[in-house]
């Protein structure tokens, strides 16, 4: 931006400056004007809007006062029959069928009793109409032909129904939360206005009347505030009662500032939602509650206004100004542009035509020198400019001719140093100012000549040292080659010995292994010899437990056979009497000495048993000894093999260490030939550029003093 201001013509930069101050000023002052005219709008857009919700509400409330007065009066007249003894259901009914042409609101009156709360007939009333169930309740209500028609009710599940409970436990009149109800087999969204029925300051039961919300919401949906608002209907729980979507209806509100709706609705004040989206459109919601003193609730009309069309006065003034703004600039523009143009922008042009027609070496007069403000000082400037290129002019002239000459000879002198001759010097005189040049170029000379022929010196020497060097190195390459190849041996034989030594140590392991598991059975034989060993010690303890039984045995068939033999002496004596008293004894006598020779067969066999047991254990105890003798030996000669296979691994790891270090000293040895080799062929190179410098150097002619290098040479060392 700067640099397109700073390439514009004066006049230009006026006319920029000046249309950017107006234009900023039109735009503040455009600003204010505009700013103001919203504030006011607005303020007047939203007392407006408040004032149709305020004709809205008082409409609705005066509305719903006729139909409160309406079920009061009914409430009243229903009471009063009761109180007068007059507590004939059909004359009650018949007071409640008028009420619902009080009002277009009204779709049905009824009345619903506490059981025998009116007149105590319930059980000798069941089945006729209004109390088909015996408790009275009536329901006069319009159906779709505009009909008024009596419908039974629900019987005692009436009493849990909001329309009823409500009014009945706090026992003041109330309007009942929107409900949706069946009438003439068609769902109606209603509302009921409920008035507790009282006796003896005991609420007997509640009468009311029921009104139809779709013809509210379709009221209320005729109304378009500023041409494109809405009008709707919240109950007290902020649901919508009536709005133009009819998905909506019914539906808690859902909208954003949900909790200040509900805070008016409880506080009774009005408010303004601004700038809030609904449906994609930006919306100043207005919320008015209507409160229902006699019916102790409170709703809330709500209007929505779009945003676009409270603006919509404001911003057409804003367009208003703006145009009007932009021809203000563009009339002050061109004005600024005739009068910068006739004042400024032709004499600086005629200036500046004549400044470049000087610039090219023309010699005129310069315009506009007469003038007395800044274009004739810049004029009379460019005059002296003028002037002084002519003495400029003059004093070129001369010193063109001193550099025709100067550079004459120093062009005579860089021709002869092209051919190589550096004997050249320049011989002209030059100028006082010029003079330092010929000697410089003369030094230069001269010193250029002592170089070539040091240089030439020194070339006879580098190649002489260059083609030694070259024949050490390849003497040097063939000794680290052969080198290499013997350590490449080494280095072979090494890594045989490695894996020898890798198998022979695997082999000990697996052996080392193989002894561990002859251990470890040698530990399980010894393991079963002492439980073979402990089994018989048990058997030898249950052989003499059974030594003790039939020695207990042989005792009984001892005493037995003496019992038997006092028997049979007895029946001796008992004669022919105790015969056979006698034979049993005798049986008796023969069983108990079998008894005894078998309880001696028995011992005899137990002896032989404990005695074969005590050699046993005396076998397994050998056995044990002798597995103790292997476990030993087993254990030595796994120590013996557990020390070789660590010396193994020890020699293996050694050998390795000496492989790596020997492949390392191959792989040196190896780049070491190769370096040989490059130097070399480095020393072979180095003859060649030498011999090829020392050709180059020799095309120059230096003379005979300085090819020796004696005296060039020591101030080339120097």
């Amino acid at each position: 931006m700067h640099a397109m201001f700073s390439r514009m013509a004066i006049a230009g930069k006026l006319m920029t400056v000046a249309g950017l101050s107006i234009g900023l000023l039109l735009v503040l002052g455009f600003s204010f004007i505009i700013y103001q005219s919203n504030s006011v709008v607005e303020t007047l857009s939203r007392d407006a809007t408040t004032a149709q919700a305020d004709s809205e509400t008082n409409a609705l409330e005066a509305e719903l006062g006729r139909v409160e007065a309406t079920a009061r009066s009914m409430t009243a007249t229903v009471a009063t029959l009761r109180q007068a003894g007059a507590r004939d259901r059909g004359l009650a009914m018949a007071t409640l069928k008028p009420n619902i042409d009080a009002s277009p609101l009204i779709l049905g009156s009824w009345v619903v009793a506490e059981p025998n709360g009116f007149d105590g007939q319930d059980a000798a009333n069941v089945g006729r109409p209004g109390s088909e169930t015996g408790e009275f309740m009536a329901y006069w209500v319009k159906n779709s032909a505009g009909n008024v028609v009596l419908e039974p009710m629900n019987g005692r599940s009436e009493y849990g129904r909001d329309y009823y409970k409500t009014p009945r436990d706090s026992g003041l009149p109330s309007l009942i939360e929107p409900y949706v109800e069946e009438v003439d087999g068609k769902p109606v969204t209603i509302t009921s206005i409920s008035i507790p029925i009282k006796a003896d300051g005991q609420v007997v039961g509640v009468a009311g009347v029921d009104l139809a919300l779709d013809d509210i919401s379709a009221r209320l949906g005729k109304l378009k505030p500023f041409g494109t608002g809405k009008v709707m209907l919240l109950s007290n729980q902020a649901m919508w009662v009536a709005h133009p979507d009819a998905a909506l209806r019914m539906k808690p509100y859902a909208d954003p500032g949900l909790d200040k709706v509900k805070a008016a609705i409880a506080s009774g004040e009005t408010i303004t939602l601004d700038d809030i989206e609904i449906g994609g459109v930006a919306v100043e919601r207005t919320i008015r509650p209507v409160r229902f003193k006699g019916l102790n609730t409170t709703w809330a009309v709500v209007l929505d206004v779009p945003e676009a069309t409270i603006n919509a006065p404001a911003n057409s003034l804003a367009w208003q100004l703006i145009v009007g703004g932009i021809l203000i600039v563009g009339a002050a523009l061109a004005g600024l542009f005739y009068a910068a143009r006739s004042i400024i922008g032709r004499p600086m042009a005629e200036l500046s035509t004549a400044v470049d027609r000087l610039a090219k070496g023309e010699n005129l007069a310069v315009p506009q020198t007469d003038r007395h403000d800044e274009i004739g000082t810049m004029a009379r400037a460019a005059d002296v400019f003028r002037q002084a290129a002519a003495d400029r002019a003059a004093a070129d002239a001369r010193a063109a001719e001193e550099q025709k000459l100067i550079t004459s000879a120093i062009g005579d002198g860089l021709a002869a140093l092209t051919d190589g001759d550096l004997t050249a010097e320049i011989r002209t005189d030059f100028p006082g100012a010029y003079a330092v040049l010929k000697a410089n170029f003369n030094e230069a000379v001269t010193g250029l000549r002592r170089m070539i022929g040091a240089v030439m010196q020194s070339a006879g020497a580098i190649r002489t040292g260059s083609q030694e060097i070259a024949q050490a190195s390849e003497d040097l390459a063939r000794r680290t080659e052969a080198n290499a190849a013997s350590l490449e041996e080494t280095s072979a034989a090494l890594a045989q010995i490695d894996d020898r030594l890798k198998a022979t140590a695997k082999a000990a392991t697996r052996t080392v292994q193989r002894a561990d598991q002859a251990i470890s059975t040698v530990s399980g034989g010894r393991n079963v010899a002492d439980e073979a060993v402990q089994a018989m010690d048990r058997v030898r303890e249950s052989a003499k437990g059974i030594d003790e039984v039939i020695e207990g045995v042989d005792k009984i068939a001892f005493q037995t056979r003496v019992l038997a033999m006092n028997a049979a002496v007895e029946a001796g004596r008992a004669g022919e009497a105790g015969r056979g008293f006698a034979v049993v004894a005798d049986l008796v006598s023969a069983l108990a000495m079998r008894a005894e020779e078998e309880a001696k067969k028995a011992r005899d066999q137990l002896t032989l048993t404990q005695t074969d047991i005590g050699t046993a254990v005396e076998a397994v105890q050998r056995v044990d000894n002798a597995l103790a003798s292997i476990a030993e030996g087993v254990g030595e000669v796994h120590g013996l093999l557990d020390g070789m296979a660590s010396d193994n691994q020890a020699q293996s790891s050694a050998i390795s260490q000496i492989s790596v270090a020997v492949s390392t000293m191959d792989q040196s040895t190896q780049q070491n030939a190769a370096m040989v080799e490059e130097t070399s062929a480095a020393a072979r190179n180095l003859n060649s550029e030498v011999n090829a410098l020392s050709e180059q150097a020799s095309q120059f002619r230096i003379g005979s003093e300085d090819r020796g290098g004696g005296h060039g040479a020591g101030r080339l060392a120097a």
